[in-house]
């Protein structure tokens, strides 16, 4: 049971990796229209809009594969091993 928790763990990260893959796109759209919005802020400018059309922002519709490969990859998958680390520890020193 805890070498089946580590390995559903490393398949939920690589689910998580290729989630993230696929929205590399969406992720490298939204780390420029942030670091945009702060550099004004910075500058003490009013920002600029984030998205030049109504189309542009009709496109960008990745946010939930972005939020589920972020999870899968950095919460629920380490999760997963670590229990199955922990579980496997706890057997042993029964």
């Amino acid at each position: 049971m805890a070498k089946l928790l580590s390995v559903v763990g490393l398949l939920v990260i690589c689910a998580g990796v290729d989630l993230l893959w696929q929205s590399r796109r969406e992720i490298r759209f939204w780390l420029a229209a942030y670091l945009a919005f702060f550099r004004a802020r910075l500058r003490q400018q009013t920002p600029p809009s984030i998205f030049p059309s109504k189309e542009a922002a009709e496109k960008r519709q990745g946010a939930m594969r972005v939020l589920l490969g972020m999870g899968f990859a950095f919460f629920l998958g380490p999760i997963l091993i670590a229990l199955g680390l922990l579980s496997l520890l706890l057997h042993r020193n029964l």
